[in-house]
């Protein structure tokens, strides 16, 4: 399952990058300077190995949070200097702009819409869309949707286009969902025919589900632009994007984005 995991994500975007100079970011909640800055960053808090707080013990793993390690570390100099809250897909933007948080790494995908709201990072991987359906399942492609529930997550970019699609679906309709996790819980108690949601988030949530064989993912991507995930700050803080592209492009260059990324699928493909 860890391969067939790994072969079928539409891999990074490789840019060749400078190391990041100790420089002062400013951003809400952020304290300025190296080695002392830290940053308030919202995750995803549902979705093992890729944001997830463990219930027993609270540590928050996966790969985004671990990213944003390692661009804390970048920026001040230590893996440690950034505090993790959990933001809902509905309220990712909202959190930004109340200041709760000084950036938002949680799937959130660049589009022109947000980038009116937002402003994001250079990507730091880009999925397709996709749908988690029953093993077993008729449904093979966009259209077999016809008719279909289809469960979605609540302020996701999956909800939008599966609400612009609707009209193409004869007889659809939409299950939402608080959350990417719940979305799956909707297929599993047959309250949902799919889920729709990128590529990614499904993948580590089938690979996280209790009967993982018994679901299959069905590749729609062709029918909808790519989902390129940045880093989004608060509108007009240029200085902070700055900084955070230096470090998104020389982890790629350095090959740890991919490093972490795969290390996230095999810790749960296990």
């Amino acid at each position: 399952m860890v391969a067939l995991l790994r072969a079928v994500f539409f891999w990074l975007l490789i840019v060749v990058g400078n190391p990041v100079e100790a420089q002062e970011v400013k951003q809400g909640n952020a304290e300025s300077s190296q080695p002392g800055g830290r940053l308030t960053a919202g995750v995803s808090f549902d979705i093992p190995g890729l944001g997830y707080k463990n219930p027993k013990t609270g540590v928050i793993g996966g790969f985004e949070p671990n990213l944003t390690r390692a661009v804390a570390e970048k920026l001040f100099g230590a893996p440690d200097h950034v505090a993790f809250v959990r933001v809902l897909d509905q309220d990712r933007i909202k959190a930004l702009e109340d200041g709760r948080v000084d950036i938002v790494v949680s799937q959130l995908t660049i589009t022109p819409e947000r980038e009116q709201q937002v402003d994001f990072s250079v990507p730091y991987v880009v999925t397709g869309e996709g749908l988690l359906v029953p093993k077993g399942s008729e449904i093979r492609r966009f259209e077999d949707l016809a008719g279909k529930r289809i469960t979605v997550t609540a302020g996701s970019l999956s909800l939008k286009r599966m609400r612009a699609a609707l009209p193409s679906l004869p007889g659809a309709t939409l299950v939402i969902r608080p959350t990417s996790s719940a979305s799956i819980e909707a297929v599993a108690n047959n309250e949902a025919d799919a889920a729709s949601n990128d590529l990614l988030d499904l993948r580590f949530l089938r690979s996280a589900s209790d009967q993982p064989d018994q679901y299959e993912l069905v590749d729609i991507s062709a029918r909808f632009d790519l989902k390129p995930f940045g880093i989004a700050v608060k509108k007009g803080n240029s200085a902070l994007v700055e900084r955070l592209n230096k470090a998104i492009d020389s982890l790629k260059s350095s090959g740890d984005i991919k490093k972490l990324l795969d290390e996230a699928i095999a810790k749960v493909g296990n």
